[in-house]
């Protein structure tokens, strides 16, 4: 009997330090953010360890000797990138993240990179043979003051024809601390009932426009595509304002106050008006200025592995001139993690 006892006794112990490591666990995943940006060196040398083949490429820098020296110059380190396939490696467009030591961001440093690394991407991309590849440049910032609306995530930035875009994921209990609390209700209130295809992924995105013209945005030509090329699409006040009906103890003053709120934070709300049409208003950011604000989209799947945000601006042709409005889309590479969504806490009012 003292045996069984104290063998009672040891499975009871072990049984709470599972439990205890198991609930450390999840905790720790619930801190986490189910959506990051792409994969960084560590993860994607760690994958080439394990299959050390042909067949995973790691190109930490694009064509060494002509990318380091300016790299080198500014400071900058190689700190993520999209693994892909050796035999491709030299045939499809790669993306590089950058980034300034300890991730320390100032825009005039990252403006004064890519006057320098124009005539080396020029270089990289018209190399001959196996060294000619298409180069996608971003910057990987850990600096929360870049947007009025500070983000816990780090911050992918990209530039291209005088146009910056900069983007963050936010968590839902982030957002649900900020703006689930006292009588309104998140803009982005979900509850664990509504479907997936009714709930959302929240970033929080800042427009500079360098150029001498207008840009033109529309938060409804957004998407995301995943590795399966399912597209999510990008959400308006409209839509926000429908997904309340599908929860019914949404109403009331709740409501309201939260639809406020959105027009407040919301980047298609804190835009201005830069073109009228007949029976239309286009959106976007006047020559010199910035704007910002958040944009959620349709929730992804959770077999959802490698995002792509896809933000088309369209620039407007110079006055005067008879040139079309062309579109530049500006990609940016995150990945999804399925046990880190699981583990995510509920919705919480505060």
């Amino acid at each position: 009997m003292k045996w069984f006892n104290k063998f009672t006794a040891l499975n009871l112990g072990l049984l709470f330090v599972l439990a205890v490591s198991v609930a450390g666990c999840g905790t720790a995943l619930g801190n986490l953010s189910p959506i990051q940006p792409v994969h960084n060196i560590a993860a994607a040398l760690e994958e080439q360890s394990k299959n050390p083949t042909d067949e995973v490429v790691v190109p930490a820098v694009p064509s060494e000797a002509l990318a380091k020296p300016v790299l080198d110059k500014h400071g900058m380190n190689t700190v993520g990138f999209r693994v892909g396939k050796a035999r491709d490696a030299n045939m499809e467009a790669v993306t590089y993240i950058f980034a300034f030591n300890e991730y320390a961001h100032a825009e005039d440093q990252w403006s004064e990179f890519l006057n320098d690394w124009t005539d080396t991407q020029t270089e990289i991309e018209r190399g001959s043979g196996e060294d000619r590849k298409v180069v996608d440049v971003l910057m990987l910032s850990d600096h929360p003051q870049l947007f009025d609306v500070q983000s816990r995530q780090p911050i992918l930035t990209k530039t291209e024809d005088g146009i910056t875009v900069s983007i963050a994921y936010w968590r839902r209990p982030d957002l649900d601390r900020k703006y689930n609390r006292g009588n309104a209700f998140s803009p982005f209130y979900e509850t664990e009932a509504l479907h997936q295809g009714d709930k959302t992924d929240v970033f929080y995105v800042k427009i500079t426009n360098n150029r001498s013209e207008n840009i033109i945005f529309d938060v409804k030509k957004c998407t995301i595509v995943d590795q399966g090329e399912n597209v999510y699409g990008g959400m308006d006040f409209d839509d926000l304002k429908e997904r309340f009906t599908y929860m019914a103890r949404a109403t009331g003053l709740y409501v309201t106050n939260g639809l406020e709120t959105a027009r407040r934070i919301l980047i298609e709300k804190r835009m201005r008006i830069v073109e009228q049409q007949v029976g239309t208003r286009r959106t976007g950011v006047p020559p010199g200025e910035s704007a910002e604000g958040f944009l959620p989209f349709v929730q992804t799947k959770l077999n959802a592995l490698e995002l792509k945000v896809i933000l088309p601006i369209e620039k407007a042709p110079p006055p005067g001139a008879a040139q079309r409005y062309q579109t530049i889309e500006f990609d940016f590479p995150f990945t999804h993690d399925r046990g880190i969504r699981v583990a995510q806490p509920s919705p919480r009012r505060y």
